[in-house]
């Protein structure tokens, strides 16, 4: 299996949580619907489609924040485009991710990047949180099927059905494993979606040491071998 691996770093990101209105908040690790559509900004595609995998590893400790900010222009109810709405948005502070992929666009995407070359602007979430690709490498790995029982060490974001359950280092009290619970899956287009995925991941960026499920994983996922450790693609 060829990855294309590649960094996305930012002062800020924000990826709003769908179920929060007055106040909002953000996940941690940049989503799936979001990651997609910013390689598509790459590319230039009204909607990104056909095969894709990929796989988010983060490379610096979650740490958020609460920001209040103007909203100048959005609209309120009745109120018109004029009205100006102080908003509680959680912000995501210095995020870093390592993103693997695999899937139809490829060498497209390799070349673009390599040659930090885009066609719509990068961000994090939100168009504030401006981010620019950082190329890191193509490399040529196996695809592994892991064995139901067996302990594997995961150096990228788990989804939980993957899971069967964690295994703790003994003496080792500094991981700290957090779960993100309902992000969406597929984008339908016009703020529509479909399906949702939840995620287990180390707030540090340390890798995750899981059992995996005995049964067949839905939404399917492909596991890269990387050294001792594997690599979840979603």
């Amino acid at each position: 299996m060829q990855l294309l691996v590649f960094d996305l770093r930012g002062t800020l990101a924000h990826f709003r949580r769908p179920d929060t209105t007055a106040t909002h908040a953000s996940y941690p690790v940049i989503t799936r619907t979001a990651l997609r559509g910013l390689l598509g900004s790459i590319l230039g595609l009204a909607e990104f489609s056909g095969e894709s995998w990929a796989g988010i590893q983060l490379l610096a400790p979650v740490r958020t924040v609460l920001q209040e900010l103007s909203l100048l222009g959005k609209g309120f109810l009745t109120s018109g485009p004029a009205m100006n709405r102080p908003t509680s948005i959680e912000l995501v502070v210095n995020p870093a991710y390592r993103i693997y992929y695999h899937g139809d666009y490829q060498e497209e995407l390799m070349a673009r990047i390599r040659e930090g070359r885009s066609h719509y602007h990068t961000y994090l979430g939100s168009a504030f949180a401006l981010t620019f690709p950082r190329f890191v490498g193509s490399w040529e790995v196996p695809e592994v099927e892991l064995t139901p029982g067996m302990t594997y060490r995961c150096r990228t974001v788990l989804p939980t059905h993957v899971v069967q359950g964690l295994v703790m280092p003994p003496g080792d009290s500094k991981l700290q494993v957090g779960r993100i619970g309902g992000v969406h899956y597929h984008y339908l287009g016009g703020r529509r979606f479909r399906g949702a995925v939840h995620l287990v991941y180390e707030v540090q960026g340390q890798p995750i040491s899981f059992v995996p499920t005995a049964s067949p994983a839905e939404p399917k996922v492909r596991f890269a071998q990387l050294g001792d450790e594997v690599v979840c693609l979603w």
